[in-house]
């Protein structure tokens, strides 16, 4: 089994995919980034209640969450909500 993560740019944002299976997706914007976790609605565990649901609204890439990084203040706890769309 392939247990490596792919990295497949796409025109406006980047995308992260792990066997054929879409993990997240980077959009680079002006003030941050928009990461969307592909995780469906209901089943991402966010105790800081980093993430916005977008289950309901059009966006890039795959999953019903999404957040806007700005700083490193919190990049390990967001790599743990990336890693809960790898299960």
């Amino acid at each position: 089994m392939n247990t490596e993560i792919e990295v497949k740019p796409q025109k406006w944002y980047i995308s992260f995919k792990k066997a054929n299976s879409h993990i997240c997706a980077l959009e680079i914007q002006k003030n941050g980034i928009k990461l969307t976790i592909n995780v469906a609605k209901g089943h991402l565990e966010d105790s800081k209640q980093l993430t916005r649901d977008i289950s309901t609204v059009g966006h890039f890439g795959n999953g019903d969450y999404e957040l806007k990084i700005s700083d490193t203040k919190y990049l390990e706890y967001i790599m743990s909500l990336v890693k809960q769309a790898i299960k």
